[in-house]
């Protein structure tokens, strides 16, 4: 009779077969631990972009890149990128803002308006502050965002990059050439190779320090030798190379804006500087890149002229959504909000008047009225599916 094998426990057929995949694995990652991010853990917050209309399709969060282009000049690139930094701040901890000033346009009029605290000395660099870095050597632009993720990471705190713009950037080898004299040309695509090398080497510190980098660029529209040749697909008018768009997580084209996109006092009448001014504009996003679904499409997001702090009309977003719901109807001139509304908002502990004359007075209403606006934008969150806590 034959005799049988006495059967090996786990452990010792682990030990005879020595270590397995997922001891080599672990045991690598330890010894190499400082060439790879696994032991960083985002947090990947939501930030929003300040409109209820554009956050209804887009999810913007810590770790991520923005851009924004443009089909002109004051279409609200850089006013766009500072409402992002601001929001940004107020939801990470610990946090500051960097802003690379490339093209000397960040007027004093534009820091007013955005309602944010700039500094130019490293001094008063404090949290929920803006550096404001007077500089456009690529070089020197990116050794600095390397170095801060780095070390600010390791301080727990937190860092929101704008530059303002990529194509305002020039090589240090290019700022020291003798163009003028016509001795020297300035590389040729010497700006997107580095846009290239700058997101190998940040990409990922981005991502799992819980960055947030905006980048605007300017219109550029492509050089052809051969006008009969097919034109490659371009995602974005803006320049920066292929790099500065496929590292994006989000891109959006601000679009021209003409006569029929200003918001007047009178709607149904031509603008007037005396008897129907302009009080706002309509500015049209359309979005090239986006984490989500929404690819494609074009928003129009009201803004407020002459406002302090995001110049986004999120009020007059919510009186419009007021409208769309038919949570008021129009009678003359009064606007009359539903009783069942009006008894939702008493429930919540939210006095809403049971009428208001005039469209503008709806607006002026919502806007005067802070725990009233509150509790709309909050419900209208709901309502779009629109999550800042997740």
């Amino acid at each position: 009779m034959a005799k049988s094998t006495p059967t090996k426990t786990k452990a010792e057929k682990e030990e005879s077969e020595g270590p397995s995949s997922k001891d080599i694995l672990s045991s690598f990652m330890t010894e190499h631990k400082d060439d790879h991010f696994n032991d960083v853990v985002p947090l990947h917050k939501v930030i929003s972009t300040g409109s209820l209309l554009l956050d209804q399709h887009v999810k913007i969060r810590s770790g991520g890149v923005v851009r924004l282009s443009g089909l002109g000049a004051e279409l609200g690139k850089t006013s766009e990128s500072l409402v992002l930094l601001s929001n940004y701040m107020s939801v990470m901890p610990k946090s500051k803002g960097i802003y690379f000033k490339a093209e000397g346009r960040l007027s004093d009029e534009m820091k007013i308006r955005s309602g944010m605290k700039f500094v130019e000395n490293p001094a008063e660099w404090e949290y929920g502050t803006t550096f404001v870095f007077c500089g456009n050597k690529f070089e020197v632009v990116a050794q600095l965002i390397e170095n801060l993720l780095k070390d600010m990471h390791d301080k727990g705190e937190h860092l929101g990059i704008i530059i303002d713009s990529l194509d305002g950037l020039i090589l240090r080898a290019d700022a020291d050439k003798d163009v003028w004299g016509g001795k020297e040309s300035p590389k040729v695509a010497g700006v997107p190779l580095l846009t290239k090398l700058l997101f190998r080497r940040i990409a990922l510190p981005v991502t799992h320090y819980d960055a947030l980098m905006m980048i605007t660029s300017q219109y550029s529209a492509p050089i052809s030798l051969d006008p009969y040749a097919p034109a490659a697909p371009r995602q974005i008018s803006g320049g920066g190379g292929s790099s500065a768009m496929h590292q994006s997580d989000y891109v959006f084209e601000l679009g021209q804006r003409y006569m029929g996109d200003y918001i007047l006092e009178k709607p149904d009448e031509k603008p007037d500087v005396k008897s129907n001014q302009i009080v706002g504009v309509w500015a049209t996003y359309h979005i090239k890149k986006s984490g989500t679904d929404s690819s494609g499409i074009k928003i129009k997001i009201p803004i407020k002229k002459g406002r302090v702090g995001s110049a986004i009309w999120v009020e007059k977003e919510v009186v419009d959504m007021i409208l769309m719901f038919n949570l008021a109807k129009r009678s003359g001139a009064w606007f009359t909000f539903e009783e069942a509304f009006v008894n939702e908002a008493k429930e919540a502990g939210v006095t809403l008047k049971e009428k208001v004359q005039g469209l503008n007075g709806l607006y002026a209403y919502v806007e005067s009225e802070k725990p009233v606006f509150d509790w709309l934008l909050t419900k209208f969150k709901g309502l779009l599916s629109i999550s800042q806590t997740d």
